[in-house]
C-alpha cells in the first residue's frame, strides 16, 4: 500500500508540473502576442500623430498666408483700396465728361427732383425698360437722349426712343429739363410731371426732332 500511494503522489506532481509549464508557456505566448500588438498599435499611433501634426502645420501655414493676403496693408487690401479709388475716380471723371460734353446736334433731357425725398422713375417703351431706379433730390446726372447719341457716351447717358413712356412714383416732384436740338447747355423747355405716366414724350411735350 505505501508503494501505491507514493506512485500516485508522483503522478499528481508530474501532472501539476506539466500543467504549470503549459500555463507558463501559454502566458508567455499571450504576453508576446500582446507585446507585438502593442508595438503595432504604438507604431500606428505614431504615424497618426505625425499625420495630424503635419496637417495642423499645413493649416497654420495656410492661415498665416491668408492673413498675409487679406490682413491690413496686405496685397488684397491694397488692391481693394486701389480699385475703389479708381472706380470712384472713374465715376467722377464721367461726371466731368457729362458736364462738359454738350453736342447741339443731339436732343436730350435731364431730371430735377424737388424736396428731400427720392423719387422712383421709369423710362420704357413696349419692348424695353431703359431706366428704372430712384432719383435723388436735386439735378440728376443722367441724360436721356431722344435724338442721336452723344459723341462721348458715359454711364450717365441713356439712349431712348422719342416715343418712350415716363412713369414717376410721386407726382409734382419731378421736373424734366429739355435741351433741344440746335442749342447748347440752356434748356429749351422745363416740364413738371404732375401725372404719374406720360406716353410718347415726343408728342406729349412737342419736342423738335429733325426729319419729323
Amino acid at each position: 500500500m505505501p508503494v501505491v500511494r507514493k506512485k500516485k503522489t508522483r503522478d499528481f506532481s508530474s501532472f501539476f508540473g506539466i500543467l504549470f509549464l503549459l500555463i507558463v508557456i501559454v502566458s508567455v505566448v499571450l504576453s508576446l502576442g500582446n507585446f507585438i500588438r502593442y508595438r503595432e498599435i504604438l507604431q500606428k499611433y505614431d504615424q497618426l500623430k505625425k499625420y495630424v501634426d503635419n496637417k495642423v502645420l499645413e493649416m497654420n501655414e495656410q492661415l498665416e498666408q491668408t492673413k498675409t493676403l487679406i490682413g491690413p496693408n496686405s496685397v488684397i487690401d491694397k488692391y481693394i483700396s486701389a480699385s475703389t479709388h479708381l472706380k470712384e475716380f472713374g465715376y467722377d471723371f464721367e461726371k466731368i465728361l457729362t458736364a462738359i460734353n454738350d453736342d447741339p446736334t443731339t436732343g436730350y433731357f435731364m431730371m430735377f427732383v424737388v424736396g428731400n425725398e427720392s423719387v422712383w422713375v421709369t423710362v420704357k417703351d413696349k419692348d424695353n425698360t431703359y431706366f428704372s431706379k430712384e432719383v435723388q433730390p436735386g439735378l440728376s446726372n443722367y441724360r436721356f437722349f431722344y435724338f442721336k447719341e452723344p459723341k462721348i457716351r458715359t454711364n450717365y447717358d441713356i439712349i431712348i426712343p422719342p416715343e418712350s413712356t415716363i412713369t414717376v412714383g410721386k407726382t409734382g416732384k419731378v421736373y424734366l429739363l429739355f435741351y433741344g436740338v440746335g442749342l447748347r447747355f440752356h434748356p429749351t423747355k422745363v416740364v413738371q410731371l404732375t401725372d404719374m405716366t406720360y406716353e410718347n414724350i415726343a408728342a406729349k411735350f412737342s419736342l423738335y426732332i429733325p426729319g419729323r
